[in-house]
């Protein structure tokens, strides 16, 4: 007869690895419903009118990378670029930079009719940094114009001419009101690819859905593209003004007043430098979940913890497995390793990283764990910032 003792640590080992399976499994679900990027939209006679945004703080390294790439977008070339109504037109917010970031950006507003600088001292009392600097750009592109799209962009993002054109033709397909596509990796991109992104997809699409189902709809902040009337249907970022997990918020916004959001794969027409290098992917991995968590200490901490333990316990049950020749307890390791492995390879396949690591999956998963310790520990030190500009919670 087994002793209750055994019975229960059985159990407990048996749902442990249950719960390792059940959330690699939803991971791989969640990843394949992301729409892949499709055609150019079908043929108007004269296409919709979209407004790029782009806030930029102390951005004077890749800002010019990205205003070239959104200057070469082959979209809406029937109208031109210089007719008094194209078809693109951009404007750059310099969010109170101490950098050249306003001077690279009047330099491309110089050269292009089409761009529009707004300089920023900041955000008033009550707003987030971007949310404020993508509010006052909206509002200095004009009034909206019928059909019109809003797209935003970060500053170090670069997208391939064909992006727009693309991710129009793809929410067109998708009668999507809001789609946005993450940026892949950039040549010679550091470890953040490989040893982050895996576990913080995972992470991300465990509170977010790419199908805007559940609490929360996922968007990724690089690159989100939605219709002019559901911003002003939402109340524009002036509804969001707090927020700093910006994306995620809007998205949601958009589904909950009667809109449709997607996650598109467009990674290799859309290049991020923000992950790079390790550090600054590190740090913005932190930022985001502090400001998911509105800077809990106990939910950053019970997440970090939580994320540690639920790594390694497959790799620790295996090992006492073998240690003890317990043939159950090595099974019991071996499918929770193996679920993890066969989640990072996808994770990482669909963010174009290499998936090299998948075999160590617990362990980089276990990593990931520690984003959140430091970024309880930077709030309880009071030292939460980004970009030089410190957030409050």
């Amino acid at each position: 007869m087994l002793s209750r003792h055994k019975v229960v640590r059985g159990a407990a080992l048996a749902a442990i690895t249950t719960g390792i399976v059940y959330r690699s499994v939803r991971t791989l679900r969640k990843a394949r419903s992301i729409l892949p990027l499709g055609q150019e939209p079908s043929s108007t006679v004269l296409p919709p009118t979209v407004t790029v945004v782009v806030p930029a703080r102390n951005e004077e390294a890749v800002l010019d990378n990205c205003l070239r790439g959104i200057r070469e977008q082959t979209y809406g070339s029937e109208r031109g670029t210089s007719s008094d109504a194209p078809a693109l037109r951009v404007v750059v917010v310099d969010d109170g930079s101490t950098d050249r970031t306003g001077e690279i950006a009047d330099e491309h507003a110089a050269q292009d009719s089409r761009v529009h600088v707004v300089h920023s001292d900041g955000p008033p009392p009550g707003w987030s940094g971007k949310v404020h600097a993508m509010h006052i750009g909206v509002e200095a592109a004009g009034q909206p114009e019928a059909g019109e799209w809003l797209l935003f962009v970060d500053a170090d993002t670069v997208l391939a001419p064909e992006l727009l054109s693309k991710l129009l033709g793809t929410a067109e397909r998708a009668d999507a009101d809001l789609v946005s596509t993450p940026g892949g990796p950039p040549e010679n991109s550091s470890a953040s690819w490989p040893v982050l992104m895996p576990a913080g997809l995972q992470m991300i699409g465990e509170n977010a859905d790419p199908l805007g189902k559940g609490s929360k709809a996922f968007a990724i902040g690089h690159c989100i593209l939605m219709r002019r009337s559901h911003y002003d249907k939402i109340g524009g970022w002036a509804s969001l003004s707090g927020r700093r997990n910006e994306d995620i918020a809007i998205a949601t916004a958009v589904r909950d007043h009667g809109g449709v959001t997607r996650v598109v794969e467009g990674l290799s027409y859309v290049t991020t430098s923000g992950m790079d290098p390790f550090k600054q992917g590190w740090g913005s991995f932190r930022k985001s979940f502090v400001a998911g968590t509105n800077g809990s200490v106990p939910v950053l901490l019970g997440v970090g913890v939580g994320q540690i333990a639920l790594s390694l316990a497959s790799p620790a049950m295996f090992a006492r497995g073998v240690r003890t020749r317990k043939p159950g307890l090595i099974a019991l390791g071996a499918i929770g390793w193996v679920a993890q492995s066969v989640s990072h390879d996808r994770t990482a396949r669909v963010m174009h990283a290499n998936p090299g690591l998948a075999p160590v999956a617990p362990f980089t998963n276990a990593v990931f764990g520690g984003i959140t310790l430091h970024g309880a520990a930077e709030v309880v030190r009071g030292s939460t910032s980004w970009k030089g500009r410190a957030s409050t919670f």
